[in-house]
C-alpha cells in the first residue's frame, strides 16, 4: 500500500483533541478539505458505521469505521472497484499538556499505486492541512475557555 503520513503536536490532552476529531459530522466547520460530511447510520463514531465524505478536487466517497479505540485512535476504509483507501486517524498523549496526532492514507488494490501517485500531492496537502486545522481548532477552543 502507498501510505503518506502527517504527523502533528497538538497543546491539549488526548481526550480534548479526541472531541474534535472524532465529531466527523462537524468537520466541514472548521476543516477546509472537507465541504460536507453525511452520516448513513448515525453522526457518531461506532464499528460499521458508515459516512459519505465530500472534498474539493476528489469524488464523494463513503468510509465505513473498520477501528475504533477511544480516544485514541479510528480507522475507516473507502472502496471502489480497483481501489481499497484506508485513513488511520491517532492520537497518543505525550506530556499531561501535550499530544501527537498521526494521519496517515493509504492506497491499495489493483489501482491503488496509481491512483495514489496521481493524487500524492493532494493527499500530503490535505494531511497537513487536517492536522493544522485541527490544531488551531483544538487549541484556540482551549485559550476561549481558559479565558
Amino acid at each position: 500500500m502507498l501510505t503518506y503520513t502527517s504527523s502533528t503536536s497538538i497543546d491539549a490532552p488526548a481526550e480534548a483533541i479526541w472531541l474534535v476529531l472524532s465529531d466527523v459530522v462537524r468537520w466541514p466547520k472548521w476543516l477546509p478539505t472537507v465541504s460536507q460530511v453525511e452520516p448513513l447510520d448515525g453522526n457518531f463514531l461506532r464499528l460499521g458505521a458508515r459516512f459519505v465524505v465530500h472534498q474539493p478536487k476528489l469524488r464523494p466517497a463513503t468510509w465505513t469505521v473498520t477501528e475504533i479505540a477511544e480516544p485514541g485512535r479510528f480507522v475507516w476504509v473507502a472502496r471502489s472497484p480497483g481501489l481499497h483507501m484506508v485513513a488511520d486517524h491517532t492520537v497518543t498523549q505525550d506530556s499531561p499538556v501535550a499530544s501527537r496526532v498521526v494521519l496517515r492514507f493509504s492506497f491499495g488494490g489493483l489501482l491503488g499505486g496509481i491512483i495514489g501517485r496521481m493524487f500524492g500531492s493532494v493527499t500530503q496537502s490535505y494531511l497537513a492541512q487536517e492536522g493544522a486545522s485541527l490544531k488551531e481548532r483544538v487549541e484556540s477552543s482551549r485559550r476561549f475557555t481558559a479565558e
